[in-house]
């Protein structure tokens, strides 16, 4: 009776072990701040781009899972919370630069990403990954007339 028990309590903490280390854990997604971001080269940032729309892929695959249907933006980040647009609007309110001199049709809805300037930022840190962030947007800023 003795080894019965014993064997049984060995299979529940074994069990319990398991699905303490196989169990998904929660999903935070981690939001970068524009603070966090103002030092990082395009690089860096890329990276902290591309971490932040995996971890909403991965949410919503989890999502799917559970519940059988996707969420109506299928696990895509709002554009605020993506960290090349945290920055990109720190950088805008730093040296005066409204959205509507981004756009070239006036129109709210046209989102930061489909913008001239987010396109200009892109290439230039492509070209130069070790480049910091923030002075590829000053680059860019200044061909596209934003900025001195």
């Amino acid at each position: 009776m003795k080894l019965i028990a014993v064997i049984f309590l060995s299979f529940c903490v074994f069990a319990a072990a398991l699905a303490f280390f196989v169990w998904p854990r929660s999903a935070k997604i981690k939001h970068y701040t524009a603070e966090e971001l103002v030092g990082a080269t395009c690089e860096e940032l890329g990276a902290a781009h591309e971490e932040v729309i995996f971890a909403y892929h991965d949410a919503e695959i989890a999502y799917v899972r559970r519940a059988g249907v996707f969420h109506d933006d299928l696990g895509l980040p709002q554009e605020d919370v993506v960290p090349f647009v945290v920055l990109m609007r720190r950088f805008m309110e730093d040296n005066d630069i409204k959205e509507a001199d981004l756009a070239a049709p006036l129109s709210p809805s046209i989102p930061l990403q489909s913008s001239k300037f987010y396109y200009e930022i892109s290439a230039i840190c492509a070209a130069n990954p070790l480049l910091g962030a923030v002075a590829a947007m000053r680059q860019a800023a200044t061909k596209l007339n934003l900025i001195n």
